[in-house]
């Protein structure tokens, strides 16, 4: 019998959400850290490159999520490599919770991974509190100044591949 590992479930379920959305993704590469497909859609074609956080930091407050998310120097250079030869790159962190129900997705779009990897660090932070309507990436200088990411914007990022 197969075992089903952890990551299996987190790149299950964005999987799982482009087949609801009628994409259907090829695999490029895959290891233990992520997973890099590509997606044709009938408006482009995308890179999607997959991390995940099988659980969430020890916060002070329950209202409030956070994820650390590492990246090795192979990887910042594998996604430096997309970029630098024109891949429409997205970016899909999954971001765990235990029991998986509220488990959540942030994507980013290849603008936001350019500035993330400007910055030079090998690790971010994404958090949201409940009430917010956005995901924020600590970029240095606090939750103020950090980059905001919209929640809720998986379909729309590959709805439209070719304006990511």
């Amino acid at each position: 019998m197969s075992k089903i590992k952890v990551a299996d479930f987190y790149y299950g379920a964005v999987l799982s959400m482009l087949f609801n959305n009628h994409i259907n993704p090829a695999l490029v590469e895959s290891d233990e850290n992520r997973r890099i497909y590509d997606l044709t859609t009938n408006s482009g074609d995308c890179r999607l490159y997959i991390k995940y956080r099988a659980d969430k930091q020890n916060n002070k407050t329950e209202d409030y999520n956070s994820w650390q998310f590492v990246f090795t120097k192979s990887e910042i250079n594998e996604l430096k490599d997309y970029i630098e030869r024109g891949f429409n790159l997205s970016m899909a962190l999954v971001c765990g919770v235990e029991g998986f129900t509220d488990s959540e997705i942030a994507t980013l779009d290849k603008g936001q991974i350019e500035k993330i990897l400007s910055r030079n660090k090998e690790s971010i932070s994404i958090s949201r509190k409940k009430s917010e309507r956005a995901y924020r990436i600590s970029l240095g200088g606090g939750r103020t100044a950090a980059m905001k990411v919209k929640a809720n914007r998986f379909e729309d990022i590959f709805i439209n591949c070719s304006e990511v």
